[in-house]
């Protein structure tokens, strides 16, 4: 008798852990409620030093493109979740504005941009290297495409190509001619 207990008792403890681990493996914990990403300041500073350089872009050459007016309201959605630190919203406003123009430089720019404040440092560089050579290769642009991966390099540690894209930045800019 007492041998047929011993396999039912450890038959039970068999049966509760099973069940134990078939309900723990059904229920699924609850998502994290969705909050806005919060990059470390550095990012936000990197993409304020980007964006400083084509005010201060001393540059003979501005090319703007003429845009689509779905274009432009998708850069709406763009600038107001950025705003809110929406950074993903953001992301995915610039990327259905990129389905209307996809070889746009500026627009791969921007999504360089977001791409960095994201924590995508790595995308980030490619992006804006991308717009680079799509773009005009002179001008406010080229400039801030330089300065994304000065801006990179600078998160990556790597002093020697930082200088490297500092002096490309550099020859972006194209001064005006004197007129006497």
């Amino acid at each position: 008798m007492k041998s047929l207990q011993y396999p039912r008792m450890s038959l039970r403890i068999v049966f509760s852990i099973g069940f134990a681990v078939l309900v723990a493996a059904c229920s699924s914990p609850t998502p994290p409620a969705r909050q806005a990403a919060r990059p470390d300041p550095d990012r936000i500073a990197a993409v304020e030093a980007i964006r400083a350089i084509e005010e201060g872009a001393d540059s003979a050459l501005q090319v703007t493109p003429l845009r689509d007016p779905a274009v432009e309201g998708f850069l709406r959605e763009v600038a107001a979740a950025e705003q809110e630190r929406r950074y993903d919203d953001a992301h995915a406003a610039v990327v259905r504005a990129r389905k209307l123009a996809p070889e746009a430089p500026d627009l791969i720019q921007i999504e360089a941009e977001i791409e960095l404040l994201r924590g995508n440092t790595e995308r980030a560089e490619k992006l804006a290297y991308e717009s680079f050579t799509k773009g005009p290769q002179l001008g406010a642009l080229c400039a801030r495409n330089w300065q994304t991966i000065i801006e990179t390099r600078t998160i990556f540690n790597d002093a020697d190509y930082r200088r490297t894209a500092e002096s490309k930045r550099d020859a972006c800019k194209v001064k005006r001619r004197v007129r006497m």
